[in-house]
């Protein structure tokens, strides 16, 4: 390259530049995307593999970013029902077996001995010798009463 090409390469660099700070991207975007238009202008032939490493890097954050927005509404929707994940409650209960409890559920407090602890529900033995089964989905919380 000429040493003319490579100045007017630099000014065009440094108008991009201020252009995406506009954009109001964190200082590591701007980073990246700058060292990769000085890759471009420096690998003129290299352009296309520069892109598709761009392509790339962008189907990456997508796919992080959907990981993440899945798990942000999996815990929004565990805090509307007020009910702990089901695998949480479920490890609790089985270290309760045999002991006795008081469980919250959406209607009010259950209390009563741990029984059994199944997928996706926990048996009881209430005071007067009655099984009460109740749903993971209706616990809003669990407490050992001694």
């Amino acid at each position: 390259m000429g040493h003319k090409h490579l100045r007017q390469v630099a000014k065009e660099l440094k108008k991009i530049r201020k252009w995406l700070e506009k954009l109001d991207l964190d200082d590591s975007s701007v980073e990246q995307i700058t060292s990769l238009l000085e890759d471009i202008a420096d690998h003129g032939g290299d352009a296309e593999r520069i892109l598709r490493r761009m392509l790339e890097e962008e189907r990456e954050q997508r796919a992080i970013l959907e990981d993440e927005r899945e798990l942000l509404q999996a815990i929004l929707s565990a805090l509307r029902t007020g009910a702990p994940p089901m695998g949480d409650i479920r490890d609790e209960l089985s270290d309760l077996i045999g002991e006795t409890v008081e469980i919250t559920v959406t209607f009010g407090p259950v209390a009563g001995t741990v029984i059994a602890v199944r997928n996706d529900y926990v048996v009881l033995e209430d005071a007067l010798g009655r099984f009460v089964y109740i749903p993971f989905a209706s616990i809003q919380s669990v407490a050992r009463v001694d």
